[in-house]
């Protein structure tokens, strides 16, 4: 599909820890907890990014690697970024099996050059090169609609559930909230974000996601006409940490006027 040596060993690195998920699922789960008993971590998270980091550290030494487990901790000044979650959705894979996905994005010093997702157990592969569309399972997916409300439109929404009665953002949600048709949660950023892709969802809100939750998600959808920014609607680096907005450009100031009002 694509004309890009490095995008197809991505694309087969990918699909290799998609089968060596399936492998650990038939096994008897190492869960552990990081910060909280809800935010977790197993021993595929850790064997995923590890043969995802091996894999790149034999073809492109030079390059610098972002993963969520932090697997590979040499330090690197390149403009060649490959940002990686070897298993977005953790709580999904340990309470549902599906619903996860392991994403790749490579980013380079003009920004995001590709992204793949694989969504394992929903067998669904989304991936898009710069400048060449996105794609579900091959088939080539259409722009997001130029125009649109946010009253019309479903949006996923992840905010402090675990602080919902203190947090002083609390009351802009609740107009946000109120001003969609709907929200929906899926426990998975890029499973959220690839529903927005499919066209299922019209926007997405994070009060603190991290680079390698929606870097491939963010190709894809950008290929698409979506836009990225932080709360106050300012564009984001791909290296970037903290609120994020994804919406059409018609959606998107909306829901940045209605966060302001805290």
């Amino acid at each position: 599909m694509f004309n890009s040596e490095v995008y197809e060993r991505a694309a087969s690195w990918v699909a290799e820890a998609g089968e060596l998920v399936k492998e650990f699922l038939g096994r008897e789960l190492d869960v552990r907890a990081k910060l909280s008993h809800s935010d977790l971590v197993t021993v595929i998270d850790e064997q995923v990014e590890r043969f995802l980091v091996e894999k790149i550290r034999v073809d492109y030494p030079e390059h610098r690697i972002i993963g969520e487990e932090k697997m590979d901790q040499r330090s690197s000044d390149s403009e060649n970024i490959w940002i990686i979650d070897p298993v977005d959705g953790t709580t999904n894979l340990i309470n549902r099996k599906r619903d996860f996905a392991i994403s790749v994005a490579f980013v380079e010093r003009s920004g995001g050059t590709f992204g793949i997702v694989n969504a394992v157990m929903n067998d669904e592969w989304f991936c898009a090169y710069r400048g060449e569309g996105a794609y579900l399972n091959g088939s080539r997916l259409e722009r997001l609609p130029s125009g649109g409300r946010l009253k019309n439109e479903l949006l996923a929404v992840t905010f402090p559930w675990n602080r919902i009665a203190e947090t002083e953002d609390w009351a802009a949600y609740r107009q946000l909230i109120a001003a969609a048709r709907g929200i929906r949660v899926y426990g998975a950023s890029t499973i959220e974000l690839c529903e927005m892709a499919r066209g299922r969802l019209g926007a997405y809100v994070h009060h603190d996601i991290k680079a390698y939750d929606y870097a491939a998600s963010r190709v894809v959808l950008e290929e698409l006409g979506c836009r990225f920014a932080d709360w106050s609607g300012r564009d984001i680096p791909w290296t970037y940490d903290g609120p994020v907005v994804a919406a059409s450009p018609a959606v998107l100031p909306e829901i940045v006027s209605l966060l302001k009002q805290k």
